[in-house]
């Protein structure tokens, strides 16, 4: 079921040696029935440091996108959406091709974007605070799904790292490599959650997902747009995919 289980490293690199090969307990697959012993809601070590692993397998990713596109992203913004502040940026970005929620938003927020954005725009993932605000508005659900917008390929992914026994949009971290392993190659990955982060070593519920990292690296994807951590940045990774953390509502145009 895991194509990096048994080639992540071998048949495809000619360089076929241990300097190449993925750590052990991920070639094996006994990792895949959960050990009730084990912390599954901490951070899990077994897929630390993987990223140099993964380039060496992979290589870079594209660099460019098939066609400019003007995002309007609105993320995290838990019963706080300022309309005054929706405005303003549509005022200022009146053209954008559409607008991405990224999840964490109440009712009333989802009421107020309504008022001043056309649901056929609005794609929309859940998150790890969210009730299924999607069905309950008959907006358009981005998760799992690929969508096209002027020739730029969007795929989407919910939820966030399932760091407690609780039910809300989630994956353990082997789920999320499942849910993304068998999906085709697009140019932006949106996701609520992020890439694996190596240095969120104390802070589990904001670890990332190794299966959106194994995503981007697999599929040479130029951009993760994503939100969760309530955090402005532009990260490159070891490949050149370039992730974006977005907070609140912004306006950006990527190429």
């Amino acid at each position: 079921m895991f194509e990096f289980l048994n080639n992540l490293f071998g048949n495809n690199n000619e360089n076929n040696n241990d300097e190449y090969q993925v750590n052990p307990y991920i070639m094996e697959n006994k990792y895949l029935s959960v050990n009730p012993s084990a912390n599954v809601y901490g951070f899990q070590e077994k897929f630390y440091m993987q990223s140099d692993k993964l380039f060496k397998a992979y290589g870079s990713a594209r660099t460019m996108l098939p066609n400019k596109i003007r995002l309007l992203i609105i993320t995290d913004t838990h019963n706080g959406l300022k309309e005054d502040e929706l405005k303003d940026v549509l005022y200022e970005h009146p053209d954008y091709d559409m607008c991405l929620l990224l999840g964490d938003h109440s009712d009333g927020d989802i009421r107020t974007v309504l008022e001043h954005i056309p649901k056929e725009k609005i794609y929309a993932l859940l998150g790890n605070h969210d009730n299924n605000y999607i069905d309950n508005f008959g907006l358009n659900n981005l998760n799992g799904e690929i969508i096209n917008v002027n020739g730029v390929k969007i795929l989407g992914i919910e939820g966030s790292f399932k760091y407690k026994k609780v039910d809300f949009p989630s994956f353990t971290q082997e789920e999320s490599v499942r849910f993304l392993v068998n999906k085709e190659q697009v140019d932006i990955l949106a996701s609520h959650d992020g890439p694996f982060d190596d240095n969120r070593t104390g802070d589990p519920s904001h670890q990332g997902l190794f299966g959106i990292t194994y995503y981007l690296f697999k599929n040479k994807v130029k951009y993760n747009i994503h939100g969760h951590l309530h955090d402005e940045f532009d990260k490159t990774l070891a490949n050149g995919t370039i992730e974006k953390s977005l907070y609140g509502i912004k306006y950006i145009e990527l190429d």
